[in-house]
């Protein structure tokens, strides 16, 4: 029972997706895990162990010292300081109690804090996938093709340059056709990582991330009804100067107070103040301390994260990583001609949702096999750029009068021959 559990909590958030980096795992994944573990402690004190102990009254015996229990658990309790008298003002809902119900939730707070944070995962999967391509998917197909085999490593290599470049005009003549505003505006705020869809829809997914780490303070301080943004910073002191600085009364008490009152035939009600213990505030103090330091170092990477981001899809990043991987897989000198090659490769062929694309390739197989793709894409695009060259050298007419693209012409149907004006397709043309 217990590996099924471990089993499925190390499943979260992953499930073969290789759609994402190591600071969206930080939160899809470790944190929902965490979270997990929080939970199965928690309820195992809650609904297993003995959550709350009393003393009841004297002439209380067996059942009824259950019963006290049982009754204090589930209505609510109330806490006042160490060194003050337990007084008519603190009892019976008096304005100086300070009550403390939420411990019962605490199981339920911590599932809502784990949706929170698996929701821009789950929005990325459904529909970050269907803006352009499944990247997923290919990504997922570059994984387990076998890297020992030079053909097949190069066929579906090959296979999947095609399918970017027919998904890439399905996506475009889609939005052309569509003409839809909301797009079109995701696409054009990416003007600084090369524009696209894709593009715009995986930022928003990290910023989505980054709210989500922050918001978490607002939702415990909204929720527990403390000072959560503080709560870590006094522990921490209180671990520094060897003093529990944070007061019985304000978080997690310890010890508290229950009032209820036993009725009997008539006018006769009796009431009473019984004190008692909550050991399972014990961890739940642990819990929400150490879950606050994560909460820090999430925001912080996440943050890093999203900045890590715009420094490589920025112009100057992008162009940084296409250039190295071409010179290492093609040896490209670029020369004028390549450079004016290589900006349209860069502009046109891949735009922002291109070079994304080629770096979780990088990041989630390895960079050779994303510099061996990035090769093929290039070899393809340049066949087609002088193939558009010798066709429009041709006359756009082959020897049958039926006119003549670069598509036909790259697919195989060429009657014509070549002469001095055609050269192999990954050299320029001459200068005439």
């Amino acid at each position: 029972m217990l590996y099924d559990l471990i089993g499925v909590y190390g499943k979260v958030g992953q499930s073969g997706r290789n759609d994402d980096d190591v600071y969206d795992r930080y939160s899809h994944r470790w944190t929902v895990i965490l979270l997990g573990v929080f939970i199965i402690a928690i309820s195992a004190k809650q609904f297993v162990g003995t959550p709350i102990e009393c003393i009841p009254p004297s002439d209380f015996a067996g059942n009824h010292k259950a019963y006290v229990e049982n009754y204090c658990w589930t209505h609510y309790t109330f806490s006042i300081d160490n060194q003050k008298a337990l007084t008519r003002h603190y009892v019976r809902g008096g304005e100086d109690s300070q009550r403390t119900s939420y411990y019962i939730w605490i199981p339920y707070i911590l599932i809502a804090a784990a949706l929170c944070t698996y929701l821009p995962a789950w929005l990325w999967h459904v529909i970050g996938h269907k803006a352009t391509f499944d990247v997923p998917a290919m990504i997922n197909h570059l994984g387990k093709m076998k890297l020992s085999n030079p053909e097949d490593r190069r066929s579906n290599l090959t296979t999947m340059a095609k399918h970017y470049e027919k998904v890439n005009q399905y996506a475009t003549a889609k939005v052309r056709a569509t003409d839809n505003l909301v797009k079109r505006g995701i696409s054009a705020c990416m003007f600084f990582a090369g524009g696209g869809l894709l593009t715009g829809i995986y930022f928003l997914i990290k910023f989505l991330y980054l709210c989500n780490s922050i918001g978490q303070f607002f939702l415990m301080n909204y929720l527990l009804k403390i000072d959560y943004w503080a709560y870590g910073q006094k522990t921490l002191h209180g671990l520094i100067i060897g003093a529990d600085v944070i007061k019985n009364k304000e978080v997690f008490p310890r010890v508290v107070f229950c009032d209820f009152t036993i009725r009997y035939l008539g006018d006769k009600n009796i009431n009473y103040t019984v004190q008692c213990t909550l050991p399972v505030n014990l961890y739940n103090a642990r819990i929400f301390t150490f879950y606050w330091f994560w909460l820090i170092f999430l925001t912080c990477a996440t943050f890093y994260g999203i900045i890590k981001w715009l420094a490589q899809m920025s112009y100057r990043g992008r162009r940084s990583f296409l250039k190295r991987h071409l010179r290492i897989n093609r040896e490209l000198a670029m020369t004028q001609h390549e450079q004016q090659l290589f900006d349209s490769f860069v502009d046109r062929y891949l735009g922002g949702d291109g070079v994304l694309f080629l770096r979780l390739v990088s990041k989630n197989t390895n960079p050779v096999v994303a510099g061996e793709l990035l090769g093929i894409m290039w070899d393809r695009f340049v066949a087609h750029e002088s193939a558009v060259v010798i066709v429009a050298a041709m006359g756009n007419n082959n020897q049958s009068g039926k006119t003549l693209d670069s598509d036909t012409y790259l697919n195989g149907s060429r009657s014509g021959k070549f002469d001095d004006r055609t050269l192999p397709l990954i050299q320029p043309l001459k200068q005439e």
